[in-house]
């Protein structure tokens, strides 16, 4: 994405300040943060699937997790959703739905058009 509207930007902000407030330990359903930031789900999966490697560094992007808290079988599941289950397993997440917290912050008020106007 060459120049991300402010509304985008602010989007991203607020998604890197939620995902750096989650726990170790601890994990939030993309449904559920979908409600909290007032946004398709589809928008936070695409925000977290474009995260440069240096982004990924920045905030624990794993603890993110799909609603309902499945994952393909394991012969389907892509390098990133091994390298997520993997980075949970090392935070002693293995039973995914006793983990699950809510979001952190409520955005749900939040009409992301009007930000940064």
């Amino acid at each position: 994405m060459s120049n991300p509207s402010p509304a985008f930007q602010a989007m991203k902000r607020a998604l890197f300040e939620q995902l750096s407030a989650i726990p170790r330990g601890k994990i939030v359903m993309l449904d559920q943060m979908a409600v909290a930031m007032n946004i398709p789900p589809r928008h936070v999966a695409y925000m977290v699937s474009q995260l440069s490697e240096a982004e990924r560094e920045m905030v624990p992007w794993h603890r993110l997790v799909p609603s309902g808290c499945t994952f393909p079988t394991e012969s389907k599941r892509s390098p990133r959703q091994i390298e997520q289950l993997r980075l949970l397993a090392h935070e002693g997440v293995a039973n995914l739905l006793a983990h699950v917290i809510p979001p952190p912050f409520d955005y749900s008020t939040v009409f992301w058009a009007d930000e940064g106007l």
